[in-house]
């Protein structure tokens, strides 16, 4: 069964930088633990109190989905939300 969490905490981040210009999230670090993207699904820009924010969702090697922004202007990440398939 798949639980979706809403979380907005701050990660860390790798990400690669394409060919065009896009990024793309590779891995992250929440809750002292890495997740591993296997996949960047949709990319959408949003406006959030004034600021422009980028969010991608990404699914995890482990079949979780995470929905990630990022804050350009301050170039911070978090994790806003997520779907998760084995919770304890």
């Amino acid at each position: 069964m798949t639980v979706e969490v809403i979380v907005d905490e701050p990660i860390q981040i790798l990400v690669r930088t394409l060919p065009s210009g896009k990024i793309a999230p590779t891995s992250f670090v929440w809750r002292d633990q890495t997740r591993y993207v296997n996949d960047v699904g949709r990319q959408w820009e949003e406006r959030i109190e004034g600021k422009s924010i980028r969010a991608f969702l990404v699914k995890a090697v482990n079949g979780d989905t995470y929905e990630i922004r990022w804050d350009p202007a301050g170039d911070a990440w978090s994790l806003h939300r997520a779907w998760l398939q084995n919770m304890v």
